[in-house]
């Protein structure tokens, strides 16, 4: 299966889609900094998913999905940061929420899958 196939990849395009959307309206002080670390960080999750996807290794994949998860606890805590300074409203941060937690569970469950089911049963 392809990783643009996937759910998770569809459902983190549609997240990083919202987030560079997002970032775009943030002040001048923090769009290169905040707003520009949060667009690299969503995008990379991409290439985990890729990797994760190719590989037939357990381990590897495991290994992949653990390097998502780590870029995702980045993303989130400058999504936290962001409201924290009142760049993102609290309407934008429950949308973001909401997404970021169907993803994680998504990318937990692959994680924790076994090796023998089947790589296209859940994704």
């Amino acid at each position: 299966m392809i990783a643009s196939d996937t759910q998770v990849w569809k459902d983190t395009e549609r997240l990083v889609s919202y987030l560079i959307d997002l970032t775009m309206n943030f002040p001048k002080a923090y769009k290169y900094t905040i707003g520009q670390k949060i667009t690299n960080v969503s995008l990379d999750l991409f290439e985990y998913i890729q990797l994760a996807n190719m590989t037939t290794e357990p381990i590897t994949r495991k290994k992949y999905l653990q390097g998502f998860q780590v870029k995702f606890e980045l993303l989130k805590v400058l999504l936290r940061l962001s409201t924290e300074k009142r760049i993102i409203t609290l309407k934008q941060t429950a949308t973001t929420t909401a997404m970021i937690v169907g993803i994680g569970k998504q990318i937990s469950a692959w994680k924790n899958r076994q090796p023998s089911e089947s790589r296209n049963s859940l994704y």
